[in-house]
């Protein structure tokens, strides 16, 4: 064997042993430094403003951009966590008392409701044989016992939570100060056309820039208004269903409607049908519109994505890799169809390319 070849082989496996035990060294915190990195990248436009204004010291520019993020992100995000514990744990609560004294909460003033009772004698020649209650109580019981399963994970996993808090600020402020070179670095590794890198760099931008604002931040707000929604028709535990509505608006065509919709139908059956209208109103005029004008603008408009690789990477990233999924797989699928066409160019330069299409706004 050749003596170069032998002592590249055995640089790179050296390489990819090193590699692969830095990787299980920090695998408790990849998250943390994938968010750190996507959160550098969405915001480098303030870093760079503030390295202007700081006459160029990073490291000032650096900490303040920094701060500024975990003001600005993470103390609302932990102030509303509070308050949807609390929420939480008072419907929790409710659930339980109604499970040991067989009463279903809201299910009298939906009896009293005229209109209600009309129905029910109606129907009643057909539930005959049906117990709804053992049945509600049943579905509840369910419920409570996934809660509170869950509230002990959360309460396990709380001190690992905020450790990865802190490792994802501390990396923020490196990523913010040295971001540009280690990317510059990295790329200067991977055997790809200059043109190649700086097309796949852009896109990359581009694409976190989409799903960040397109998507996630849409998906905050309809959850922000539709809570706001709860709480002027009177509705118990506005935040706790707002938060729903974050998780819920992720879902395609349904969205907050999952959440809303019975909210709605349960007004409508209390027989507080003004309420009922407010809030259907409320979430058809203003929530729903947000996700039907602000989300193409930002995926289909100016970042040029096709809203297909978009949904379906947000969908499989959130199954796959739970909510930082929401970034990594539309940023995967734009980056998998950008190597394909580099790849296509590459080995069949005649090939006809396909013809650009128009985005389309849901």
């Amino acid at each position: 064997m050749d003596r170069g070849v032998f002592f590249a082989l055995l640089y790179f496996s050296a390489v990819v042993l090193v590699t692969g035990l830095m990787l299980l060294l920090l695998s408790p915190f990849l998250a943390a430094l994938a968010w750190a990195g996507v959160i550098a990248l969405a915001l480098q436009p303030l870093y760079q403003w503030l390295l202007r204004r700081v006459g160029g010291r990073k490291n000032l520019a650096s900490f303040i951009a920094t701060t500024v993020t975990v003001i600005v992100i993470a103390v609302p995000f932990f102030v509303l966590a509070i308050l949807f514990a609390g929420e939480a744990i008072g419907i929790l609560s409710t659930i339980e008392d109604a499970i040991s004294s067989g009463n279903i909460p809201g299910l009298a003033r939906v009896q009293a409701n005229p209109a209600f009772q009309h129905v029910a004698q109606r129907l009643q020649p057909y539930l005959n044989d049906a117990d709804l209650r053992a049945s509600v109580l049943a579905t509840l019981r369910g419920f409570s016992s996934l809660a509170v399963s869950l509230s002990k994970t959360v309460l396990i996993n709380i001190f690992g939570v905020v450790m990865k808090f802190f490792v994802m600020v501390l990396v923020l402020f490196f990523a913010f100060r040295d971001g540009a070179q280690i990317v510059q670095q990295a790329w200067a590794v991977i055997p790809l056309k200059a043109r190649d890198k700086e097309l796949i760099s852009s896109t990359v931008k581009r694409v976190v820039n989409a799903v960040l604002y397109g998507v996630v931040l849409t998906c905050i707000v309809q959850g922000i208004l539709g809570g706001i929604g709860f709480a002027l028709v009177g509705l118990p535990s506005p935040v706790f269903f707002g938060a729903l509505m974050v998780l819920a608006a992720f879902i395609p065509v349904v969205g907050t409607g999952l959440v809303w919709v019975p909210g709605v139908l349960y007004l409508l059956a209390a027989g507080q049908y003004g309420k009922a209208l407010v809030l259907a109103i409320w979430c058809i005029t203003i929530v729903t519109s947000i996700d039907n004008f602000v989300r193409p603008f930002f995926i289909s408009g100016k970042a040029k994505i096709p809203i297909l690789v978009v949904a379906l990477g947000v969908l499989g990233g959130l199954f796959s890799l739970g909510f930082l999924g929401v970034i990594l797989g539309p940023l995967m699928f734009a980056v998998a169809l950008e190597l394909f066409r580099i790849y296509r160019d590459e080995i069949f330069p005649d090939a006809p390319a396909p013809a650009p299409s128009e985005p389309q706004a849901r």
